[in-house]
């Protein structure tokens, strides 16, 4: 019985890990499209129309680019399986290049909210809020019709 316990331990592991990745491969497709800024805080500030101008779209396979003044690009990978949902953020071309941002983020819809560390290192945004005397920046996004 007990070597028959391993085999069916892994099989229950490997398919929480294939229904994770299925998890992450539909957030990743149902963020695809181009983005409109809705709100956002940076520090606790609204800097909303500051930023409204700006050019956001992902791309299949997690990858995006973000055009304000300068462009910037990259690829992103989530984990849907943490509350919240976990997003690593890599810039490989622009002016935060190899720069990794870690974010939270939902999706529902036409609507996704991301919360980004900008402060650096392995810190990571508990909550979707975006509070005085810190570098969390908050946005709202609407899909682009």
């Amino acid at each position: 019985m007990r070597a028959l316990a391993v085999p069916v331990f892994l099989l229950g592991v490997l398919s929480f890990a294939v229904a994770d990745d299925k998890k992450n491969e539909d957030d990743i497709k149902a963020s695809v499209g181009k983005w409109d800024v809705a709100k956002a805080e940076l520090g606790g500030m609204d800097i909303t129309e500051q930023i409204k101008t700006i050019k956001f779209e992902i791309m299949a396979g997690g990858k995006y680019t973000v055009v304000l003044g300068e462009k910037d690009e990259g690829t992103f990978t989530v984990d849907a399986s943490k509350t919240p949902k976990e997003m690593d953020i890599k810039s490989t071309a622009g002016p935060n290049k190899g720069k990794l941002i870690k974010a939270i983020y939902k999706i529902d819809g036409d609507a996704m909210t991301i919360c980004y560390e900008l402060g650096g290192g392995d810190k990571r945004p508990t909550k979707f809020e975006s509070k005085t005397d810190t570098k969390l920046f908050l946005v709202d996004y609407k899909r682009k019709k």
